[in-house]
């Protein structure tokens, strides 16, 4: 059976019709979440600077973010439960409103801080429900649009750190970055968008269904994937500038031009993905950019030339930008009616991820170099190889009414 026939024969009853059409209010939802986030890193010298912060406080800012995507899980199964008039759309859309909007105003550190984890909490929050919406629109055909939705994510991940940079080039405060999410998130919730008519509750009794076995063994295969594949990612983000200079010994300058072609690539290839997702299903398209990345990282250690060096930092973020969304994407393959489950426990291991890999990595570098901690990178995917299969199998399990023929 080839891949089209089984897309089609593995696709739920309710996707059909809706495949065709892009769902933009939800893409824009994530757009929502990549400009709040994009927009925090270039915002952190411009506190420094107006509230006096060392470095260590700076820091804690970004920590600040990643507890908050941690925290979304409680909240977001209260919501679940709840089928409220006005919908968990327009709720999780006014938490961005609320975050940038405390940030914008924000006087000081006691504000600030609480700002940050409130900015995670909304964008887990709307990435949560967002990646569920998907799930429930589109069933085992989800993973299309999971990348597409991250492309639009990515985006908005540059145009939030653009917009922080161009406000202040022309002579406006930091605030109007913040501000002007802030605003675009209020335009949103308050037009009348189908988004705002998607029930939490919905999908709440097919959730009852997931087995005590069947939530530890994805605990076990979703957690662990995530996490190794976000610690990847933003390992890379996060010190891939420093780990450039001091491999290619080049400027601090040329180093961060370099990665920006990272963040370009991770943009480039999920657009890549979301075409090649119509001929081969998740698993498959997962397992080789695992194998992709793995390559690429062994190669790149031994390349100390600029230009190949940017070549191969492009072709990274690709195949390390489409770790999560086709993890995701493989998860609701197989357990579509556990969507709003899948999404949750995905955003927050997220959080988990951001809040420990960047600073366990930057302890490794001091003890062994900045070179051969950013070696050390490639166990990651190695990790995630077994882990493929075994999602695969823990939701076959689980799913004895829906066989996984992969």
């Amino acid at each position: 059976m080839t891949d089209m026939a089984h897309n089609q024969s593995m696709q739920s009853p309710s996707a059909p019709a809706r495949t065709e059409r892009r769902p933009w209010g939800i893409y824009l939802m994530f757009g929502l979440f990549g400009a709040q986030q994009g927009m925090l890193g270039p915002l952190m010298p411009f506190l420094r600077a107006e509230f006096n912060l060392d470095l260590r406080w700076t820091g804690l800012h970004f920590a600040a973010y990643a507890l908050g995507l941690v925290l979304i899980g409680v909240p977001y199964r209260w919501l679940e439960s709840r089928a409220l008039a006005i919908g968990i759309g327009r709720i999780t859309i006014g938490s961005i409103v609320l975050a940038s909007g405390l940030f914008s105003i924000a006087g000081g550190l006691t504000m600030t801080l609480p700002g940050s984890v409130l900015m995670g909490f909304s964008g887990g929050l709307v990435m949560a429900v967002g990646q569920a919406m998907l799930g429930r629109l589109y069933g085992r055909q989800a993973a299309a649009k999971l990348v597409e939705a991250h492309i639009v994510a990515g985006l908005c991940v540059l145009s939030g750190a653009l917009l922080v940079g161009a406000a202040t080039a022309i002579g406006l405060s930091w605030r109007m970055a913040p501000l002007l999410v802030s605003s675009w998130a209020l335009v949103m919730f308050c037009l009348p968008l189908t988004i705002h008519k998607s029930g939490a509750g919905h999908n709440a009794s097919s959730q009852r269904v997931d087995t005590p076995r069947l939530q530890r063994l994805t605990r076990l295969s979703l957690w662990a994937l995530v996490i190794l594949g976000i610690s990847a990612e933003w390992g890379v983000g996060f010190w891939g500038a420093e780990y450039i200079k001091t491999h290619v010994q080049t400027s601090a300058s040329v180093a961060a031009t370099l990665m920006s072609l990272y963040f370009a690539g991770t943009v480039c290839g999920r657009l890549v993905s979301s075409y090649a997702l119509r001929r081969v299903s998740p698993f498959t398209l997962l397992t080789l950019v695992i194998f992709s990345a793995i390559a690429t990282l062994l190669v790149l250690s031994f390349v100390q030339g600029v230009t190949g060096t940017a070549i191969l930092t492009f072709v990274l973020g690709a195949c390390l930008g489409n770790f999560f969304p086709l993890i995701l994407g493989s998860a609701m393959r197989i357990a579509p009616q556990a969507s709003s489950t899948l999404s949750t426990q995905a955003s927050q291991a997220v959080g988990v991820a951001l809040l420990l890999a960047p600073f366990l990595l930057g302890l490794l570098s001091e003890r062994i170099g900045v070179e051969a901690a950013f070696s050390l990178l490639i166990v990651y995917p190695l990790l995630m190889l077994p882990l493929v299969p075994a999602l695969r199998g823990a939701w076959s399990a689980g799913n004895a009414t829906i066989p996984s023929k992969e």
